[in-house]
């Protein structure tokens, strides 16, 4: 049933319809309680009196919930008249009552074991109800026309399964090197003596005092390291390939943990306020080194406040625009209590995405860093471990899918068209909720896997969760793009990561744009899509500056074919990235803006006279029939503000 706004839920109980669920789009999966017979009546009443008009004036549409919409992943594989059994999972409608859900559950085993099948596993709650079943292919068809059931899948399976991580030993591991830029670390000092991570340390510094006493190392700083130096790890692992370690690392510490609260994030050292630790750091490995690339796993512990950016946010952009160097930043981790509940309220598998949307779920400083690349969190994995007797276990996330800690937009700035941030995401993990409903943190299906403290004596990978660890995979996609090309600016570097990102699949359900790039950015970046062309993808690039108030024109060569078109759809994808000055206090933080359009149909020299009648104070275009090309979204809405996209 879909409705144009949302109706009271007494108005459909009052037609003996039992409200199952619904979505942000105001459609309502219901269940009739007696067949149908009430709402039959009341439609009838409708039709020929216009009674009720208050209620069925808002529904758009009924529509039956059939075999179709209860077929969930994995069932496409199966044969249809498959042999024997096959085992499923079986999601129950969730019900007001535990007596209802008992019920509910009876009917389905019911259908299983008349038809030569059995159940296997039940985790039955008023809330979430599942079974896990070993059915025949007529059980599967009668499963998928039974009312009570929500949905039919088969059972997910993690990306990597512990067993072939959790316990292996160094020496069946075989650890492969490939050339590429140095990434600058700011963290908490790593276990260099790890056995995986020897020789791609390069340095390790702590630039304190030398008479302040540090904390002993934490973990983070070795699994953030890990990310950095092999973005392959889980499909190599997975495949029992070598291990691909890339390029190398340089570190700073700046992090340790906080003896007040074990078990916790890590806090600056004392010693100094943290913009001056990180100012101090990149200075020291850019000066030093000739390092241009840097990763920041830091993340405050509150949303970021609209109404003024904090010293290390600005101190970031400042330093991005006078070494010419790319920083790399996460949007900090949204807690959810262990009711699955986040500050907002909302809960994490109920009621995705809203909560993306909240004031609480906003992005942490330094996130908005305006020339930084903020970096959101996906789900790599999107099941839990594999272990007996677990059933009704369920990750938060679907593989490829926003993870529920991960923060999102709008960034900086007062208008609507500044409004986005993260620029990208990238793998970081997921959460898992229980069959009772609490949070289970760092499953070992659903996490990601990276190099531990533990490595040099004991287990070499644990498994980690957050923002912290996407961002570390972004930076080293960025240093490849600065190894590959070496006389490439900051800003260069930081277009093509933009241009060689694509939304996941999961991103592309959520249809509005403005949304989408709150939760996903520009989506994942890769570092083929960003260093390469193709024989149907061609990339163009221009590396250079302006002075402000004038234009650019810049001829872009048009192959015949794709002139011509055909019935595939033709895309013109536009990465432009700039580095204006900052300052916090102003109510714009951006001190200048930057725009472009794409004319077809029209000499260079007829252009550049046209433009030259513009007034620099107009913003209006002044040309507005076919020549200009109408790109989505507009050319005025910044995908993020250091490096924009339009497809």
């Amino acid at each position: 049933m879909r409705a144009g706004s949302r109706p009271e839920d007494s108005a459909f109980e009052g037609r003996g319809l039992q409200i199952l669920g619904e979505t942000v789009d105001y459609t309502y999966f219901v269940l009739a309680s007696d067949h149908g017979e009430s709402l039959h009546a009341a439609l009838q009443l409708y039709a020929a009196t216009g009674e009720l008009r208050s209620f069925f004036n808002q529904i758009d549409n009924i529509e039956p919930y059939g075999p179709g919409d209860r077929t969930g992943p994995g069932l496409d594989s199966l044969e249809h008249n498959f042999a024997g059994t096959r085992v499923i999972d079986v999601a129950v409608w969730p019900s007001a009552a535990y007596a209802e859900a008992q019920r509910r559950a009876a009917i389905v085993e019911t259908i299983v074991t008349q038809n030569g099948g059995e159940v296997l596993l039940r985790s039955v709650s008023a809330r979430r109800s599942y079974l896990r079943v070993a059915t025949t292919a007529l059980g599967l068809d009668d499963l998928l026309n039974t009312s009570v059931v929500e949905l039919v899948r088969t059972p997910p399976v993690p990306f990597l399964d512990f067993r072939d991580w959790r316990s292996i030993d160094i020496a069946a591991l075989t650890r492969a090197q490939q050339q590429s830029e140095v990434v600058g670390v700011l963290d908490d000092s790593p276990e260099s003596s790890h056995p995986l991570l020897a020789g791609l340390v390069l340095s390790d510094e702590s630039l304190g005092p030398p008479d302040y006493q540090w904390q002993q190392r934490g973990t983070h700083g070795t699994e953030v390291v890990g990310r950095v130096a092999f973005p392959r790890l889980h499909e190599e692992l997975r495949d029992a390939l070598p291990l691909t370690a890339v390029g190398a690392v340089r570190v700073v510490r700046i992090l340790e943990p906080d003896p007040a609260r074990p078990g916790h994030p890590p806090r600056f050292p004392t010693f100094a306020t943290p913009h001056e630790l990180v100012d101090h750091a990149i200075r020291h490995l850019h000066g030093t080194y000739g390092v241009r690339v840097f990763n920041l796993s830091v993340g405050y512990s509150e949303p970021f406040n609209d109404l003024h950016v904090g010293p290390l946010t600005e101190t970031i952009d400042d330093l991005v625009r006078e070494l010419g160097v790319v920083v790399v930043v996460p949007t900090g981790n949204a807690p959810a209590g262990l009711d699955a509940r986040t500050h907002s309220g909302h809960h994490i598998i109920n009621d995705k995405p809203e909560y993306f949307f909240s004031p609480e779920h906003r992005l942490a400083e330094p996130g908005p860093a305006a020339l930084a690349v903020t970096v959101g969190a996906l789900a790599l994995s999107g099941a839990p471990a594999e272990l007996p007797g677990r059933v009704g276990w369920l990750a938060a996330a679907d593989a490829d899918e926003a993870a529920p800690f991960s923060r999102s937009g709008p960034g900086l700035g007062t208008s609507s068209r500044r409004a986005n941030k993260p620029d990208v995401t990238h793998y970081g993990g997921n959460t898992v909720i229980n069959d009772v409903g609490n949070v289970v943190q760092n499953d070992l299906g659903a996490s990601l896997v990276s190099t531990s403290t533990q490595g040099s004596g004991g287990q070499l990978f644990a498994a980690v969760n957050g923002t912290s660890f996407a961002a570390p995979a972004v930076a080293r996609v960025a240093a490849d793009i600065a190894y590959t090309y070496p006389d490439a600016s900051a800003n260069l570097i930081r277009a093509l990561l933009a241009s060689g990102a694509e939304p996941t699949g999961p991103a592309k359900t959520l249809q509005e744009h403005h949304r989408r790039s709150r939760v996903y950015g520009l989506g994942l970046p890769t570092v083929e899509r960003a260093t390469t062309s193709e024989a149907t993808r061609v990339t163009m690039t221009y590396d250079g500056s302006m002075p402000v108030d004038t234009v650019q024109i810049h001829p872009l060569p048009v192959p015949e074919e794709f002139r011509r078109g055909s019935r595939r759809d033709r895309v013109i994808s536009v990465a432009l990235a700039f580095d204006p000055p900052v300052r916090r206090q102003r109510r714009e933080y951006l001190a200048g803006t930057i725009k472009f359009d794409v004319y077809r149909d029209i000499d260079p020299d007829e252009l550049a006279a046209i433009l030259q009648r513009q007034d620099p104070d107009d913003p209006s275009d002044i040309i507005g029939d076919r020549r200009r090309l109408n790109l989505q979204p507009g050319v005025n809405r910044l995908f993020a503000v250091g490096g924009v996209v339009r497809r």
